[in-house]
């Protein structure tokens, strides 16, 4: 049971009154009432770890977490799901939970801030209305390969709530929030994306730093920007029309005009010269993803903005031989498609640096169109560009270097959108 938490208590005693509020402020129905109860930071973790589990099965994370290994986005030998958990732990002051449809406030979590306490009250509270008219669970449902797609989701979730905080308080003070003025919401973008004060979260790997803050970061900027010529209504066709990728995200007047990202595939034909090696992890980075893996590798942020701007689709899979847990046995194989051949060359250069920081060692070989890399372990890291087309890989065996090459122009697809 929660230890006694006077200033939770007088929290979780608004919660009807609050919904009501929120109701009316976002122009979503209060269907009917929330449930919710009060944890500790150990039942916190408790239920956290069940959550966890629920959303995916043990070998999903730790296939995710030795992909991301492989990539050098976290540390080698991290347990992806203890460093998540950790971070959360840290950060949660309550949730809504789609599964149990209830709201969960933490003790102690809002002691010092009792009027930020509630209005993380409201952000939960606007999620359960998220929920009661579009049934999050349904919404968030993309299979574990769409990474990219189900980040841009998440933003939708979580930047409506945002703004709907921030327009509760305005309300609160007897004012309109001036959603037609792009500066306010540039300026609160800003100020999410300020550095925090020295905890788990600012000691997590950028990548995760990016996959945690990036929904409500740059979800409200996506938000904001619906906001600025349209009613709420606006923010429910998100609901009901999902954004298909972070670049939609990122740059809203591509939702808008629905640009459909490029459909990549990697066959089993693109690895057919790695007998033994399976594929165990397969997602899309998509321009967010790129934008980290350029960063955590070295490249300077406005240089790794640039390149990430032109993306137009890609797959990046992860294999490796049964029973696998070293990442440095993995291998990494990716195909990723621009927008211009301009953009392409762009993305290769600032990949090319990326890969060169990544592999240990070794020699490097390069022309106009391609680089590779002899690590010191034997295995090749490469990259090559034809037109709008980049394939890259890192860690495959020598003996099977030239032929996973070919292999993967011949054993991959993209589809175009209506880019």
């Amino acid at each position: 049971m929660a230890a006694a938490d006077d200033t939770v208590d007088q929290l979780a005693a608004k919660v009807d009154d609050v919904a009501k509020e929120v109701a009316k402020v976002r122009g979503l129905p209060l269907k009917h009432a929330i449930p919710h109860d009060i944890v500790d930071r150990a039942q916190l973790h408790d239920r956290l770890q069940k959550l966890a589990k629920e959303d995916r099965a043990k070998g999903q994370a730790a296939a995710e977490g030795l992909a991301l290994q492989r990539w050098g986005l976290i540390p080698l030998g991290t347990d992806l799901e203890a460093l998540v958990l950790g971070v959360l732990d840290d950060q949660i002051a309550g949730y809504y939970d789609p599964k149990s449809k209830a709201m969960t406030f933490v003790a102690g979590a809002s002691k010092t801030d009792p009027s930020w306490g509630e209005m993380v009250l409201a952000h939960e509270l606007c999620h359960a209305l998220q929920d009661q008219s579009f049934d999050l669970q349904k919404y968030q449902d993309l299979p574990d390969s769409e990474g990219d797609a189900s980040t841009a989701r998440h933003a939708v979730v979580e930047g409506d709530g945002i703004a709907l905080m921030i327009e509760v308080v305005v309300t609160r003070m007897g004012n309109v929030m001036a959603w037609s003025n792009p500066t306010i919401a540039e300026m609160i973008q800003k100020e999410m994306g300020a550095p925090g004060n020295g905890d788990t979260f600012d000691a997590a790997p950028l990548v995760l730093r990016e996959d945690m803050l990036f929904p409500y970061r740059a979800g409200f900027g996506f938000v904001a920007a619906l906001r600025r010529t349209a009613p709420w209504s606006a923010v429910d066709g998100a609901f009901k029309r999902p954004p298909r990728s972070t670049e939609q995200i990122m740059h809203p007047e591509r939702y808008l005009a629905d640009e459909v990202p490029i459909a990549v595939d990697i066959t089993p034909a693109a690895t057919a010269a790695l007998p033994g090696y399976a594929v165990v992890h397969s997602t899309v980075w998509g321009e967010l993803g790129f934008d980290s893996f350029l960063r955590t590798h070295g490249v300077t942020a406005p240089i790794a903005q640039a390149a990430a701007d032109g993306w137009g689709g890609d797959r990046v899979i992860a294999l490796a031989r049964p029973g696998t847990t070293r990442a440095t046995r993995a291998i990494g194989l990716a195909r990723s498609q621009w927008d211009t051949d301009a953009d392409a060359i762009e993305a290769s250069e600032a990949l090319a640096h990326a890969l060169d920081a990544l592999v240990v060692g070794g020699s490097v070989v390069h022309s106009d169109t391609r680089t590779s890399w002899l690590a010191l372990d034997g295995t090749v890291a490469w990259i090559e560009r034809r037109g709008p087309s980049v394939v890259f890989g890192i860690g495959v065996p020598a003996w099977a270097a030239a032929a996973v090459e070919a292999a993967m122009w011949t054993g991959s697809t993209a589809t175009p959108g209506n880019k």
